[in-house]
């Protein structure tokens, strides 16, 4: 059996995805070579990554509805101690909803009906690390990666990643990537249609604000450079405001499983410009949706490179998201994305492709049995897949051994304590 075999069938067993439970269920494994495995085997991150998002693709072929595949960009992050770990740092971690110390990554997945799959990742590395360079190759980061991005920077590296293993019809993302210039003009200009969160405090235009340069006043002053225009534009926040009753439409976006899921929305033609670093506004649609009694509302803009988008797509590509959310607590509960046990670049990287591998495996089969099994759910094959695969447990010389190898490590952590102290 082959390490990476031994691996993937470990984050299938029914127990932490690390390295010292998977040893103790997969018969013949080696803690020594499953750690040299993930940690410093110079195998090809990112060549698994690629085949992952292939082989998504083609798994999500098979299905029969007729919805547009989406490319999802998002992040997800999850609390880890000590200092040494690579990325770790005090930043934003969304599944705890505060500021702590932990890791974030940037992902990208495919969507489409309720099946979504992971088919990129990237590590962010804030400023805290990218600022010491002694950290940096502590954790063997190489040299080239040693320098500061943002997230939808990040993301953009991720859309690049993907030329050539997939095609999909449109990109979603929540503020964090709506909000970034730099995002949206690349993907206008790759004619990638989205459909991105902003945040409410963003300002917008609601005609053309046709920006320009002021005529310098005869003997006064430099040539003017900054451009001006005649109109201001309207906070999100402010707009919700003036949107009439008869403005909001009622659309079913998906069926759930107590009936149609409704919301109120409207489309209107937007125009965003950054004043300090453009001269020409960004012409979009500005999506705004609400829960029937006004709450939870959101913001989205949206780029069409062709027609424009109607408002039942947009809308429908907006709740999205929905899925992400879901394939991310899959993904971290099932197969355990965030219980690794190692702190150096590679190996984050080594894991997280693996665990995209086992995803998709996950979600293949689910599509293969839909007939059969409609409701089959990720938890679901993990069950069976936990309760049909050997398991040096169900032995009473492998569960021997495994209390044994426990008490060692706990002894041997007591007397690094001690020593300590």
């Amino acid at each position: 059996m082959s390490h990476c075999e031994e691996y993937l069938k470990g984050l299938f067993h029914d127990c932490k995805s690390n390295i010292e439970r998977m040893q103790e269920r997969i018969p013949e494994s080696d803690y020594q070579n499953l750690q040299h495995f993930i940690s410093h085997s110079p195998w090809d991150w990112q060549g698994v990554m690629g085949e992952v998002c292939r082989q998504m693709a083609a798994s999500f072929a098979l299905l029969r509805q007729e919805e547009p595949c989406g490319l999802i960009l998002d992040e997800s992050g999850w609390e880890k101690s000590g200092k040494k770990s690579v990325g770790v740092a005090r930043q934003y971690i969304g599944n705890v909803g505060k500021v702590s110390n932990g890791q974030v990554g940037v992902f990208t997945a495919l969507c489409k009906a309720d099946k979504v799959g992971l088919v990129g990742g990237r590590l962010y590395l804030p400023k805290e690390w990218t600022n010491d360079p002694q950290r940096c190759n502590e954790a063997k980061i190489p040299g080239h990666e040693q320098h500061y991005r943002t997230k939808p920077e990040l993301a953009i590296e991720l859309i690049k990643d993907l030329v050539g293993n997939v095609s999909y019809d449109w990109v979603g993302g929540d503020a964090q990537y709506g909000n970034s210039p730099t995002l949206r003009a690349f993907l206008q200009q790759q004619s990638k249609p989205f459909v991105l969160d902003v945040g409410e405090g963003l300002g917008v235009y609601l005609s053309d604000p046709e920006p320009y340069l002021p005529i310098k006043e005869e003997g006064r002053g430099r040539t003017p450079t900054r451009y001006k225009s005649d109109q201001r534009p309207v906070l999100l926040t402010n707009l919700i405001n003036t949107i009439t009753d008869d403005q909001w439409q009622t659309l079913t976006y998906r069926k759930g499983t107590k009936g149609p899921l409704k919301r109120q929305a409207v489309l209107l033609d937007a125009w965003v410009w950054d004043v300090d670093h453009e001269d020409k506004p960004e012409a979009l649609a500005l999506l705004i949706s609400r829960e029937l009694d006004g709450s939870e509302i959101k913001f989205s803009l949206c780029f069409h490179s062709q027609k424009p988008i109607t408002l039942p797509n947009a809308l429908f590509r907006q709740m999205q998201r929905y899925w992400v959310e879901r394939a991310f607590q899959d993904v971290k509960e099932q197969l355990g994305l965030h219980q690794y046990q190692v702190r150096s670049w590679v190996a984050w990287y080594h894991h997280v492709a693996l665990t995209m591998m086992a995803l998709h495996y996950i979600i293949h089969t689910r599509i293969e049995q839909q007939d059969e099994l409609p409701l089959l759910s990720c938890s679901d094959v993990k069950v069976i897949l936990a309760k049909t695969l050997s398991n040096k447990l169900n032995s009473t010389a492998g569960l021997n051994q495994a209390i044994r190898q426990r008490h060692r490590q706990r002894q041997a952590d007591m007397d690094r304590y001690a020593n300590y102290s």
